[in-house]
């Protein structure tokens, strides 16, 4: 019990010098700096209305170089920087500075309050020469309104050196008195000193990651429980960096795995932290980046305005961006606060890739279109040849039998666009597994060519074969593979030219058996070959209406290709003709 008495006593004897002397010395310093900051507003306001008469007639008139000339000179002589404001906060005179390079100061608050006929009085730091000022504003009043402002302002230099002094003395005095409470109390402390200094040591064990150390200490006074507390501390204190260490190592295998990009910025705008997938997207280091503004990663208006809004408002935002470098891609954003104390402390942005999705969109939408334009057109034709018909062009026979001709040709034409459709919908639908099995593709390529041999005799299209003896078998779906090697055959005879040829080849080229179509007919632009297996595309569309051609035909054929990993390649020269050669796997 002596020992807790002494110990309250020593330290209430500190407390009430320091506590005494504290309030003493800071309730002098608040009177004194309040007397001479009072000295100093009554100063500058009294020369504020001087200088405002002296320019009054100069202002109305718009002089405001004369203005400038006149404040400088009256600044110069009273050692006070002088500043007129017109009410639009335009800066016309400024005895320091030029007043050209002066930014707009109707945001001052002091400009505020004399625009609304009050005196602003405002103490600040000021950017432009880097100290304390204190700034006041006076109104000008011409007639009912305000046409501007003159504002004085001087630096609060000397107040703050009498005020830092008898700080100065105040801590000195404080000290002085603390060290001899501290004197007297030295004899009176021992007595703990050697157990504190014991768990001190130990705690500085703890805090260097030493968390097997325990603190033995027998007494069961303060000390005893406070050591007693500290082992309960670094039990608990063990448990949860296991903890965290844990979750800290589940979320980095999270963030780093994860397919969409996360950024983590403060409120500031400082990128805190990044995985793997933003670097990718963007093109960064994550080391680099760490501790700069998210804008050298991205700079876009839209993403700026909604991570603006995320911390202002607190809410959840998102926006898409199209960045082009290092490589371009469609992004969707989702930004969130992450609050603290209910003010936000960081911003979470995630970034999900939907490249793929706006193009399978796009796709879509293509495709609807087209695919409506080319059904509507044989549509519309067997509709306007069935009216005439039915208006009477039946009793003419030889018009009779050429309009029924046209709508048996454009029904034909329906039919197999149909059924290209069907196909191509059935092959996008299929997601088992197709049956592959060995097949000689030799008799394939005879069956396929013999099947279009009138069709070629009748457009003069001579076909050539020209087969490898003891071609090896490949694995492929032979009724789908003889669809792609019907349509390649009929489209050389199609595309072709009166007396044209088209050579079919096959042979074995290291690990893969090639098949190749040519022919020496219309043959294709550069700029229009990437473009050949996209749906309803027709190099030369008025040559596939003609014929019959649905622009469905390559499309179905690249995707059989793409389903059983068969490679296509195409070369062609306009008016000398094109080459198709696929690519089939040998085992190896």
């Amino acid at each position: 019990m002596k020992f807790r008495i002494r110990t309250r006593i020593v330290i209430t004897y500190l407390l009430l010098i320091v506590f005494s002397m504290s309030i003493l010395g800071t309730g002098l310093i608040i009177l004194l700096e309040k007397y001479f900051t009072d000295k100093l507003e009554n100063q500058l306001e009294r020369e504020g209305y001087l200088v405002s008469s002296i320019i009054y007639d100069d202002l109305l008139k718009e002089q405001y170089s004369d203005i400038d000339n006149i404040v400088k000179n009256i600044g110069k002589k009273l050692n006070t920087r002088i500043t007129i404001i017109l009410a639009d906060g335009m800066v016309v005179a400024d005895s320091n500075y030029e007043r050209k390079k002066l930014e707009n100061h109707i945001n001052r608050q002091e400009v505020q309050e004399a625009l609304q006929g009050k005196t602003g009085i405002v103490k600040r730091f000021s950017r432009t020469v880097n100290i304390n000022n204190m700034y006041v504003a006076l109104p000008i009043k011409a007639k009912n309104s305000f046409i501007g402002v003159v504002r004085l302002s001087l630096p609060l230099t000397e107040i703050n050196k009498t005020l830092f002094s008898l700080t100065l003395i105040l801590i000195t005095t404080i000290f002085i008195a603390t060290s001899i409470g501290v004197l007297l109390s030295i004899r009176l402390s021992k007595t703990i000193i050697e157990p504190i200094k014991e768990i001190s040591k130990i705690a500085d064990k703890i805090a260097k990651g030493d968390l097997k150390q325990k603190i033995f200490c027998p007494t069961q006074d303060e000390l005893g429980a406070l050591s007693r507390s500290i082992n309960v501390m670094t039990t608990s204190l063990k448990e949860k960096i296991i903890e965290i260490t844990s979750s800290k190592n589940r979320i980095e295998a999270i963030l780093n795995n994860i397919s969409s990009g996360v950024l983590v910025i403060n409120k500031e705008g400082i990128v805190q932290e990044l995985n793997p997938q933003v670097e990718k997207i963007f093109g960064v280091n994550k080391e680099k980046i760490i501790g700069e503004n998210f804008q050298k990663i991205i700079r876009n208006y839209d993403f700026q305005e909604s991570i603006e809004k995320t911390v202002s408002e607190k809410v959840k935002t998102n926006c898409e961006l199209a960045p082009i470098y290092p490589g371009r891609c469609i992004l969707e954003v989702y930004i969130t606060p992450i609050i603290q104390e209910n003010k936000v402390r960081q911003v979470a942005i995630i970034f999900h890739d939907i490249t793929s999705i706006r193009q399978v969109e796009k796709m879509k939408s293509d495709f609807i279109a087209n695919a409506s334009h080319e059904l509507r057109t044989p549509i519309t034709a067997i509709k306007g040849f069935s009216e005439t018909l039915l208006s009477g062009a039946m009793e003419e026979k030889a018009l009779r039998e050429r309009f029924i001709g046209i709508i048996d040709k454009e029904a034909e034409r329906l039919c197999c666009l149909t059924n290209d459709l069907l196909d191509l919908s059935q092959l996008e639908r299929r997601n088992k597994e197709i049956d592959m099995q060995e097949e000689d593709i030799t008799s394939l390529l005879k069956v396929c060519s013999k099947r279009l041999e009138t069709k070629a005799i009748n457009n003069e299209i001579n076909i050539n074969l020209d087969i490898a003896n003891d071609l090896p078998k490949i694995k492929i779906n032979k009724n789908s593979i003889y669809q792609v090697i019907i349509n390649l055959i009929d489209n050389g005879i199609k595309y072709n030219k009166k007396g044209g040829i088209l050579n079919i080849t096959a042979k074995e080229e290291g690990s893969y058996l090639l098949v190749s179509f040519k022919d020496t007919g219309i043959g294709i632009s550069k700029e229009e070959l990437p473009r050949i297996f996209e749906r309803f595309y027709r190099v030369d569309k008025a040559r596939s209406k003609e014929i019959g051609g649905t622009g469905l035909g390559l499309s179905i054929v690249k995707h059989i290709l793409d389903m059983q990993k068969v490679k296509i390649s195409v070369e062609s020269q306009l008016d000398k003709g094109t080459m198709f050669t696929l690519y089939f796997k040998l085992k190896e």
